[in-house]
């Protein structure tokens, strides 16, 4: 009875001696898009999107914009980006890695302006997996103000989903910028007045204060 209560003990130590080894590569299995970053992405496979719903801050298949308080005053072109999936969710790059965006719109405050693409640009994969795989090379990657950025961030979701068919969408993110401000359609007037009415102001103080000099 000894010997066998001796050899249930060594066994027992074991089993939890290899439980708490193999602990740290359930965690690794979890970080690289487990079950619980395929429920968030609420992934749609091909289906086509559906419409954009401003209320309840869902843009299928968008790139959004808002923004940022000071700088786009003065270069109204400039902003905060990001890029909703197939079910609208959005997703943003702020820093060491991208996440959904919060409640009510982006970091920076409610989307202003979007653009809705279509799944038939989609050269590779599908439109949430081309995202999935950004965010991915995205993880742990610090935020280097004009060379990583939310821009560059979007960009690279195209260029995994190969959109349009061009190759080299990580070298044009400011192009999205540009697109953005040109083709962009505005969510509501209340947020069009915040956007415009401040980067009108700044522009009139600028000319000025250059024919003062």
């Amino acid at each position: 009875l000894s010997l066998a209560a001796t050899s249930m003990s060594r066994s027992s130590m074991e089993a939890s001696r290899i439980g708490t080894s193999s602990a740290p590569r359930g965690m690794v299995m979890h970080h690289d898009l487990g079950d619980e970053e395929d429920a968030s992405f609420e992934l749609r496979g091909d289906s086509e999107a559906g419409p954009v719903d401003v209320d309840k801050d869902l843009y299928p298949q968008c790139i959004v914009w808002t923004p940022i308080p000071g700088c786009t005053w003065c270069f109204p072109f400039i902003g905060h980006m990001g890029i909703g999936t197939s079910s609208g969710q959005v997703m943003e790059f702020m820093g060491f890695g991208a996440s959904k965006a919060p409640q009510g719109g982006l970091s920076f405050g409610p989307v202003c302006r979007y653009v809705q693409l279509s799944k038939s640009g989609v050269r590779r994969g599908t439109w949430d997996e081309g995202i999935r795989n950004a965010v991915q090379k995205a993880d742990g990657q610090p935020h280097g103000a004009c060379v990583s950025n939310c821009h560059s961030f979007v960009a690279n979701c195209l260029h995994e989903m190969r959109y349009l068919g061009i190759p080299c969408w990580n070298w044009l993110s400011y192009v999205l910028a540009i697109w953005v401000f040109i083709l962009g359609r505005f969510t509501t007037c209340p947020r069009t007045t915040v956007y415009v009415v401040p980067a009108a102001i700044a522009m009139v103080v600028i000319f000025f204060m250059k024919t003062q000099n």
